[in-house]
């Protein structure tokens, strides 16, 4: 729980800052607002997957069975999150500065 609330907190900060960077002022608001709406709509749509494969391979009365099958659903969905932030979220290139020809 430690390792996962501060994880969180060193998330949650700079994928704000990134998203929110090319925004402009006016639309602020909107834009944080739409990005705290998919940050909950993200966080409970994957925790009813996680939870669902969890109880499809469960046998009752063992913890184990189950909790495989939930740990690599997780890890799928860190791997597609890691995927989307290193193609997707790049920063874009800055344009070569123009070269002056002297005649």
């Amino acid at each position: 729980m430690l390792l996962s609330g501060a994880s969180a907190g060193l998330a949650f900060m700079p994928t704000t800052v990134a998203i929110l960077n090319g925004v402009e002022p006016e639309h602020a608001g909107a834009a944080s607002g739409l990005l705290q709406t998919m940050q909950q709509l993200g966080g409970a749509v994957g925790l009813a997957v996680i939870v669902s494969v969890y109880a499809s391979g469960s046998v009752p009365g063992q913890v184990v069975p189950g909790a495989q099958a939930a740990f690599l659903t997780a890890m799928g969905f860190a791997l597609v999150a890691c995927f989307i932030a290193t193609v997707i979220m790049r920063s874009p290139r800055q344009a070569d500065a123009p070269i002056s020809v002297s005649a």
